[in-house]
């Protein structure tokens, strides 16, 4: 399996508009791969697309990428979805027209992501029925494309609530890769097979590279509560031990650069004996 990181962001892109932190300015300045677009992945050989963040279809342009033949959505949180639109572009006929819609991907979520992203958007709801063959997925569904099996797997946001979000598990001959791309906190790791690969959410930082505080302790109490930490993040990866892990979903808040986050992932593969990495736009991976 042949993966590209389309986005490695998070909600916000880097660099974020209006702000001139070190990390945004250089951005501007460098472009690729210090800056990052909202977070999404594409997997080569069975076209798979995950997730659609609102610049997705400039991201599968600057790859190349000529041909999406799935669209998965991990869940419904709008940096995930709203570039949904983009089936449009995917699934047009070529002249000349007749009705516009020519061959359209399939597109993969479970019935909780249609209903809160889907069902409840009058836009998204008119290009989903328009544009796509529309597949739900319970948990534990699988299917099989050109030799590779995905497995959908959920978990809970909030511990004890409904199951709303989704991963997915990828094995062919070659390996096995989760991609789990946010809202990892309640995620069922004992369930998980051995992993060549994992691509997950990072988890918010506390502090920047300087140890100046980015959050207080009030919003970790209350409006974080609910999010994972990058020390929780790290600690699953230590409790799963893949071969490989690439975190994803590197918030512009974290304050940190494209060459802070190459700094600490040979701080961390050192110390901790495991190899891990973090994602950029245009990251290619293989397992």
């Amino acid at each position: 399996m042949d993966i590209t990181i389309l986005g490695s962001g998070g909600n916000a892109p880097t660099p974020m508009p209006t702000c001139d932190c070190r990390v945004c300015v250089e951005a501007r300045e460098k472009g690729v791969p210090y800056a990052r677009r909202g977070n999404s992945t594409f997997v080569h050989g069975i076209d798979l697309l995950v997730d659609t963040p609102e610049l997705v279809w400039h991201s599968l342009g600057r790859e190349g990428i000529d041909s999406v033949e799935y669209v998965f959505l991990s869940h419904f949180h709008a940096d995930h979805t709203l570039g949904l639109r983009t089936l449009q572009a995917l699934g047009m006929e070529e002249p000349p027209l007749t009705d516009f819609v020519g061959d359209v991907p399939t597109l993969l979520m479970s019935p909780v992501t249609y209903e809160r992203a889907i069902e409840a958007n009058t836009a998204l709801k008119h290009v989903v029925e328009t544009w796509a063959d529309l597949e739900l997925l319970e948990d534990g569904d699988s299917l099989t494309a050109e030799g590779v099996t995905l497995t959908h797997l959920t978990a809970p946001i909030q511990e004890g609530g409904e199951n709303t979000i989704s991963a997915l598990l990828l094995e062919d001959e070659h390996g096995t890769a989760l991609l789990s791309p946010d809202e990892n906190r309640h995620l069922d790791l004992d369930s998980l097979p051995a992993l060549d690969l994992w691509v997950k959410e990072a988890g918010y930082f506390t502090e920047t590279p300087a140890g100046n505080r980015l959050v207080t302790p009030v919003a970790e109490r209350d409006a974080l509560a609910p999010e994972l930490s990058f020390e929780e993040s790290l600690a699953q990866v230590r409790a799963v031990e893949p071969e490989r892990t690439v975190f994803t979903e590197l918030e512009e808040l974290y304050r940190r650069s494209h060459d802070d986050y190459r700094a600490l992932a040979r701080t961390l593969t050192e110390r901790e004996g495991l190899d891990i990495a973090f994602a950029h736009d245009g990251m290619m991976l293989s397992v």
